[in-house]
């Protein structure tokens, strides 16, 4: 089945919900938050910027049909000092749909769009040291800049956080094209 790649839109905001939902009770070691206080939440922060069609915080799906199998979102800086940085977020691709690559398109999909963003210049991410997504991460040019340990902690248990990020600059030299521009764009602009 093809999958189809685009960024959640009104409308999408309660499949979205459905499969933020699914990720946390299928990997709950791998993410900060918990289902039982998510699933209570009224309106998550993704469901108002997916409504709202928020430029600074957005989602991208993957589509296998009509069921959305995947996420990947983009939250950026929120005060005036932070607006150059941006966060990859919330990647997930249902279990049933591993193996075909879906992950990376979706985050893919989500640095073009980030680094097209006027003013972004870095973006983070934070996993589960043990979550085995780092190395897909580092193969997308992510470097650790730290690892935190104890960092999540709940009933006894506790788990070390890598904290990573990607440069704009070294996302372009690696000939990555952002919407808009095409391979020669990018090769002039390199040149200049």
């Amino acid at each position: 089945m093809e999958i189809i790649y685009r960024r959640l839109k009104r409308g999408d905001e309660n499949s979205y919900r459905r499969l933020h939902l699914e990720s946390l009770k299928t990997f709950p070691d791998f993410f900060g938050t918990r289902y039982e206080e998510q699933s209570k939440v009224e309106k998550l922060q993704f469901e108002t910027a997916i409504e709202t069609e928020s430029e600074d915080n957005f989602m991208f799906g993957a589509f296998a049909g009509e069921q959305l199998v995947g996420i990947a979102g983009f939250r950026r800086g929120d005060r005036s000092k932070t607006r150059h940085r941006g966060e990859l977020v919330q990647v997930f691709v249902n279990p049933g749909f591993h193996g075909q690559k879906i992950g990376e398109s979706l985050i893919r999909e989500v640095l073009a769009s980030s680094f097209a963003l006027p003013g972004v210049e870095i973006l983070e991410l934070s996993a589960v040291a043990t979550n085995p997504v780092q190395k897909l991460y580092e193969k997308l040019g992510f470097e650790t800049y730290v690892v935190r340990q104890n960092y999540f902690k709940i009933d006894g248990k506790s788990w070390d956080q890598r904290f990573m990020e990607l440069a704009k600059e070294k996302y372009l030299s690696e000939n990555h094209v952002l919407p808009g521009e095409d391979q020669a764009d990018t090769a002039r602009g390199s040149n200049a």
